[in-house]
């Protein structure tokens, strides 16, 4: 017996994915491309969005606070407030899924994990066995490899100290190929938590090989990235997506949208940018977005990434207030993440010569 969606737990995974709706042009993008969006919600869920046959597909999964994201295309990191861990996708595993065979094309199953200590992972990039994340904690960038808890790589060139403060909530930064470019942070702070006491329109992008600030004035930015050699940013308080053009010093406003702008991909010409309501303590401050309380919503956006003319839009329940990162997997229709906390009534292993799914208690179940 199946009870209505309104009967359900409110925050069960199924009533969630009942829920969550897309526009039809978003879906034709998702199943034209043959892609999926993982993403990482507050409160305390990673979904997983896809289509087939002209229909959404969506999965959650409670999770304790998930940050940041990255893929490579067969693994996913999840960030969190104190570790990274690293799943590997499976399509065996995905077949043979005890009670769900078929429902999925892939699943997500934990396969290594990094105890970076209290970071606040934001951004992150797999680089071969490592991870290479923003540690907004620690004011820099850093590489979690297994030896340490983290090692520092770079940080801005006001920072003087490395030392668990938040100084400058540095939050994200932009891959050129395998070279880190750009870094975006909330002011030019060297005191602790001094970022919460400067103006809003601190924001700034730093030129990492350079290691000097190439940009100022957004309104708390995440998401700086390089694609096909141009620089994109999210200037988020303000809801926009803009192009920066550093060498005329510019920045165009491509599309300005209901929401807080934080999550930002491309996929061919298509743009995907994350959006969320206001968390409480940014109610209080004097942002361009309380202007525009009653409209805003949590979701993920798709634009024409020439234009910035929105293409269509994914709509979350009311229950999910904010989305923190995301990511596009090719080739997957309908994926779950597996959450390595819970003690579920089975478990997925995944090695090079077979699949296999165990009960909690250890006994063999069904090979996949």
């Amino acid at each position: 017996m199946t009870m209505p969606a309104d009967q359900c737990d409110p925050a069960s995974p199924e009533r969630l994915a009942s829920l969550t709706i897309a526009d039809p042009v978003f879906i034709d993008l998702l199943e034209g491309a043959g892609i999926s969006l993982i993403a990482s919600l507050r409160p305390g869920h990673i979904a997983c969005f896809g289509a087939s046959g002209g229909r959404l597909i969506a999965s959650f999964t409670p999770m304790r606070n998930p940050l940041g994201l990255a893929t490579d295309g067969s693994r996913l990191a999840i960030g969190t407030r104190r570790q990274i861990v690293v799943y590997t996708s499976s399509t065996r595993l995905a077949s043979r899924m005890p009670g769900q065979q078929g429902r999925h094309d892939a699943v997500f199953v934990p396969v290594a994990s990094f105890r970076t200590g209290e970071c606040m992972v934001h951004d992150m990039a797999l680089d071969g066995t490592s991870v290479v994340f923003a540690n907004t904690q620690f004011s820099c960038l850093s590489r979690a490899d297994g030896f340490k808890n983290f090692v520092p790589l770079w940080q801005p060139p006001f920072i003087s100290a490395l030392l668990p403060e938040d100084r400058c909530h540095l939050n994200s930064f932009a891959m050129d190929g395998r070279r880190i470019r750009y870094a975006t942070a909330f002011a030019p702070s060297d005191a602790a938590g001094g970022h919460r006491n400067m103006p809003s329109n601190s924001g700034i992008i730093i030129d990492v090989e350079a290691n000097a600030v190439v940009a100022t004035g957004l309104l708390k930015p995440h998401s700086v990235r390089v694609f096909d050699g141009e620089l994109y940013v999210l200037n988020s308080a303000a809801g926009e997506v803009m192009r920066i053009d550093l060498a005329a010093r510019d920045g165009q406003t491509l599309a300005r949208l209901p929401g807080f702008t934080r999550g930002l991909r491309a996929h061919g010409d298509v743009l995907f940018v994350g959006l969320s309501t206001l968390r409480a303590t940014a109610k209080a401050l004097d942002l361009p977005l309380m202007n525009r309380t009653n409209s805003l919503m949590a979701g993920i956006a798709a634009l024409d990434r020439r234009t910035g003319e929105v293409l269509g839009m994914l709509r979350l329940p009311a229950e999910m207030e904010e989305v923190f990162d995301f990511v596009i997997v090719p080739g997957i229709r309908q994926a779950l993440v597996m959450n390595p906390e819970v003690e579920t009534s089975h478990i997925g292993i995944e090695t090079t010569v077979s699949s296999y799914w165990m009960t909690a208690v250890g006994e063999p179940a069904t090979p996949a």
